[in-house]
């Protein structure tokens, strides 16, 4: 649920009424159909995803006054008191790191930014210090990476692997099928080429990100981060919020029929209202596709983000869900939408 996110990371979750993220782009013109046959995602377990995930959601775990991230906030997913010494002030120094920069200085953007340095770059091979990735940063990963590696890789890759295990039959029996469906609700074209989804223990702060814009070229490509151990992300409901996260990405052209249909009535529209229409979205989507017993995320108590008579979730039952069951269209769906504020 992050994508492209703007600083104050620790007050998020109040400024999207909850991870998202970029403005979207106009819509894209190159892209592909989403019943062609070339897989829709490459699943991915990349060591230095791993290890930076980790730290930023170790260093934002709850303290006196600090929240801390929503997805697994009362968690560690590493053991430090394991640690010699010496491998004990490595990892120290490298959460130290991250809380000034992510937490208490809120750089989130360039946070971010760097993601493409970690994708595909194996275990053994080394970073390269980048615009995103300061030579600073790259050496506190380094110093951090052989603990991570001797210490906790082993069962992270395990859990990673193992979650791409279950999630792909999952993706294959109903992919193509949300895949036409979000396209079609948000007029705008997938990337041409598979979206990398790399999948990493935690994914602070809310479970899952998204990066990227047309037209999915680097450093903007298609790129979504999932974590294998909120029960958010896993099984039927993992098969949604993949797709809000894949939503993402072809919001641009909904969020400005939004905005230009309450400039025209004079309205002004909740922030981050765009998210709002995704959640709901690939929530009410997936309950088509499995079945009127499935709960979507947003509406879930645990998720604390839609109450039973959250006022915006009345306003998208009321005239976004007709434009999802195919009886008005677009335009009449964000003027109803926007006349409701």
């Amino acid at each position: 649920m992050r994508r492209l996110m703007r600083p104050l990371l620790y007050l998020i979750h109040a400024a999207l009424a909850l991870a998202g993220c970029a403005r979207p782009s106009p819509p894209a013109r190159a892209g592909r159909a989403p019943t062609e046959a070339a897989p829709l995602f490459r699943f991915r377990v990349d060591f230095w995803a791993n290890l930076n995930e980790v730290l930023l959601h170790e260093s934002l775990l709850p303290r006196p006054g600090f929240e801390g991230p929503k997805s697994l906030k009362n968690r560690h997913v590493v053991h430090a008191d394991i640690l010699a010494p010496a491998e004990a002030a490595s990892w120290r120094a490298a959460l130290a790191y991250y809380d000034g920069h992510f937490s208490t200085r809120n750089l989130f953007d360039q946070f971010i930014g760097a993601m493409p340095s970690f994708v595909g770059v194996d275990a053994s091979q080394t970073l390269v210090a980048t615009a995103h990735l300061d030579e600073e940063w790259r050496r506190q990963l380094l110093l951090a990476a052989p603990v991570y590696r001797t210490h906790f890789w082993p069962a992270h890759e395990q859990r990673d692997r193992a979650y791409i295990e279950g999630m792909q039959p999952l993706v294959a029996a109903h992919g193509a099928w949300f895949a036409k469906r979000v396209v079609a609700v948000f007029g705008m074209p997938l990337p041409a080429e598979p979206i990398d989804v790399d999948v990493t223990p935690v994914v602070p702060p809310f479970g899952g990100f998204t990066s990227g814009e047309p037209p999915y070229t680097p450093p903007h490509a298609a790129l979504i981060t999932l974590s294998s151990e909120d029960p958010s992300y896993a099984g039927d409901g993992g098969v949604e919020m993949l797709f809000h996260e894949v939503s993402h990405l072809i919001v641009g052209r909904v969020e400005n029929a939004l905005a230009a249909s309450a400039k025209r009535q004079g309205r002004e529209l909740p922030p981050r209202l765009w998210h709002d229409v995704i959640f709901y979205t690939a929530g009410h989507l997936a309950q088509e596709r499995l079945g009127p017993t499935y709960v979507p995320f947003a509406e879930r108590a645990s998720s604390q983000l839609f109450k039973e008579n959250d006022p915006t979730l009345l306003v998208l039952k009321r005239a976004w869900q007709p434009y999802l069951d195919g009886r008005i269209t677009l335009d009449a769906a964000t003027d109803a939408i926007a006349a409701s504020f």
